[in-house]
């Protein structure tokens, strides 16, 4: 008897250390330890051009709550590092990143935040600033790159590259050289394009005159990007109104597109971005 009863024992224990087995990740913490900085250390050579310093490595800790039972939201402990190191026009820099998501995909997210945020400073704001500018009103940058829907034969190149090319940020051969990176080459550095809208509120008592004298803007704005990129511009431009209100003209809005300096007048949404692809084959791909 008292076998069984130790044997029984013995069975729901092994029941108990593995259901605790399973129970445990999602009950604890998710730890991240990767020394990126030994990791990529080549990789961030060539990013700086031998010419960084560790401004800081922190280690951090996150909680997050819980959305539903099919997402880890255990609370994550992570590095995070600043690396200081100078642009192409000698500005320091700080590339902030940590070890819970790729390189890679750092290095796109930090490129097109900072180009953005400058163009938006630089350009976008002192043209537009005194507008009534709605809250859909933006500056957004990104890197080419196919849509999830593409599916078709001919699209595949343009799938396969542009992923390849991203995914391969993170190595000394495919990385980009933010030493070397300016907002004014940038066009010319990295296959990413800018996205703007003038997303304006209101009814305007002279609606034609006001549109126009927006559409002027931006016109004068593409100009003075165009020449402070030495014509190598690559975005697309939208004007329109916040609410359902069509334009003077009985279009809903306005857009320009510009790849490397040149206007193109069929490419809008999904166009556009195969545009951008086929502008800069021979260059990235």
């Amino acid at each position: 008897m008292k076998k069984g009863i130790l044997a029984l024992m013995l069975i729901m224990g092994l029941l108990i250390v593995s259901s605790c087995s399973t129970i445990a990740p999602t009950k604890g913490i998710r730890v991240y330890n990767t020394d990126y900085i030994k990791k990529y250390e080549n990789t961030l050579n060539v990013m700086f051009d031998n010419n960084w310093t560790v401004a800081s490595a922190e280690e951090k800790y996150e909680e997050h709550e819980e959305v539903c039972e099919h997402v880890d939201t255990r609370p994550q402990q992570f590095i995070e590092w600043a690396i200081e190191y100078h642009d192409g026009n000698g500005i320091m820099k700080t590339f902030i990143f940590d070890n819970r998501q790729s390189l890679s995909f750092q290095i796109e997210t930090y490129v097109e935040n900072y180009i953005a945020d400058y163009y938006y400073e630089n350009f976008y704001c002192p043209y537009f600033d005194d507008l009534p500018l709605a809250p859909s009103s933006y500056v957004f940058g990104f890197f080419t790159r196919a849509s999830v829907n593409v599916h078709l034969e001919e699209n595949k190149e343009w799938k396969n590259k542009t992923e390849k090319y991203r995914e391969l940020l993170d190595t000394p051969e495919g990385t980009i050289c933010l030493s070397q990176l300016t907002p004014e080459n940038v066009f010319e550095m990295c296959p990413m394009y800018l996205s703007i809208s003038v997303s304006f509120s209101g009814h305007p008592d002279d609606k034609q005159n006001f549109e126009k004298d927006v559409m002027n803007r931006i016109e004068d704005m593409i100009a003075e990007i165009n020449d402070f990129t030495d014509g190598h511009l690559t975005a697309s431009i939208n004007m329109g109104y916040h609410e359902i209100i069509d334009l003077h003209t009985g279009n809903r809005n306005v857009t320009w597109s510009y790849i490397r300096g040149e206007q193109v007048f069929d490419a809008a949404g999904l166009y556009f971005d195969k545009h951008v692809f086929e502008g800069y084959k021979g260059l990235f791909w």
